[in-house]
């Protein structure tokens, strides 16, 4: 046997010793990956708490002045139990011909610990209503006797308008679990409202809630 076919004879031989050695090489790192997924645990996959929520309420605040009464609801779907997105809407509980109120839009709302025994919540409300109100005007008159001119007030007279206006109504909210699918909610509150001819003075104003979460997915 000549010296180059002794070469290639130990080249082949070594061959499939240096395959079979890094393929032994290579199954520590592969059995040490597969080891690692196993110690991760199983993936836990938990539901999100949402559903539908009717909520009616009542309300104290003033209006033109005096304490009056606002009965109403809102209701809509609230999110993981912690975000709400519907409409409300509100009028006033004993209206009368000359004083009246009403009002609704978009409410939103954002709630925190609703599985504990008390929690607390940030609700806004945005959009438009309208209103009765009744002004008392003293009518002037010009009188001219002899080349005077007198000014004289007339007998007072109360007129009535109808307007309207935007209403947006920040509040904050502590809730009382009664049960899984029902809360009590107190709040406070302030009624932003722009409308024209000042009446925005006589609407505007402090308001305090009383009121009742059914549903949701507590």
């Amino acid at each position: 046997m000549s010296s180059r076919h002794f070469a290639w004879l130990i080249v082949l031989t070594l061959t499939p010793l240096s395959a079979a050695a890094q393929g032994g090489h290579a199954g520590p790192p592969l059995q040490e990956s597969v080891g690692a997924d196993q110690n991760a645990g199983p993936m836990i996959f938990e539901p999100v708490r949402s559903g539908w929520l009717v909520a009616p309420d009542a309300k104290v605040t003033q209006v033109d002045g005096r304490t009056s009464e606002l009965v109403g609801a809102y209701a809509g779907r609230i999110t993981d139990n912690t975000l709400f997105i519907g409409g409300g809407g509100y009028w006033m509980a004993n209206p009368s011909r000359d004083r009246e109120l009403a009002y609704g839009g978009l409410v939103v709302q954002w709630l925190a610990r609703t599985s504990a025994p008390l929690g607390f919540g940030i609700k806004g409300l945005v959009g438009g209503g309208g209103t009765t109100l009744t002004q008392t005007i003293t009518p002037l008159t010009r009188r001219f006797d002899n080349d005077r001119r007198d000014i004289v007030a007339g007998r007072d007279v109360r007129v009535r308008s109808h307007r309207a206006f935007f209403v947006a109504e920040p509040e904050a909210d502590v809730l009382v679990r009664l049960t899984r699918h029902m809360r009590l909610t107190v709040g406070a509150g302030y009624r932003f409202v722009a409308a024209d001819r000042g009446a925005d003075s006589q609407l505007r104003g402090p308001v305090g809630t009383l009121g009742l979460q059914i549903g949701g997915g507590s």
